[in-house]
């Protein structure tokens, strides 16, 4: 079993990074990312604003460090009125620039993949050396994705207030790369004969 665990874990992961390639080029997040008019500037006001690379969220919720009870109430429900008027912005800022096809970014985002898809091999090879059928194994290719992206994205989107077409490519994204590599781990992960 353990040399299907290891085509597993190569088939799942070219899988799961082939479907990078084609979701980000397909047009799954033209709707999730669209341009801002006069971005440059306005990421330059934010990048010095900032001071430094990080997530930025205005407005923040207040620092109530050294504040008594009333001041801190003070603070907390302005930020709450705040808050409910709008407009939330979520800033993340990299004050240098990237190559985004750059080949430490590939091969990063293969290692990821490598890894994660592991990760999987392991819970299906669990599942064989357990005797779980092959429906019962895809089933469980289809589970585990769906946790790990409603536990990431779709709790990020309730939260953190993400817009829905954003949201929705991102868990389309993760839903497809990983279920193509789960149902991959799950066919080819079988138990032993003995």
């Amino acid at each position: 079993m353990r040399s299907r665990v290891l085509i597993a874990i190569l088939v799942g992961t070219v899988l799961a990074f082939g479907w990078g390639a084609v979701s980000w080029t397909s047009g799954l997040y033209d709707a999730a990312f669209r341009p801002l008019p006069g971005g440059g500037e306005v990421a330059a006001r934010f990048a010095a604003a900032a001071g430094s690379d990080g997530a930025f969220i205005p407005p923040a919720p207040p620092d109530t460090v050294g504040l008594d009870p009333q001041q801190a109430g003070i603070a907390r429900e302005a930020y709450a009125v705040e808050h409910r008027k709008g407009p939330l912005v979520m800033v993340l800022v990299r004050r240098q620039g990237v190559d985004p096809m750059s080949a430490n970014v590939l091969v990063r985002g293969f290692v990821l993949e490598l890894f994660c898809v592991s990760l999987l091999a392991g819970i299906m090879a669990l599942a064989a050396r357990y005797g779980m059928r092959v429906q019962h194994r895809l089933a469980l290719a289809f589970a585990v994705p769906l946790f790990a992206v409603m536990g990431t994205h779709a709790v990020d989107w309730n939260f953190l207030h993400l817009p829905d077409r954003y949201a929705l490519a991102l868990f389309v994204d993760g839903l497809v790369a990983w279920l193509l590599a789960g149902v991959a781990c799950a066919i080819i992960i079988v138990p032993r004969k003995d």
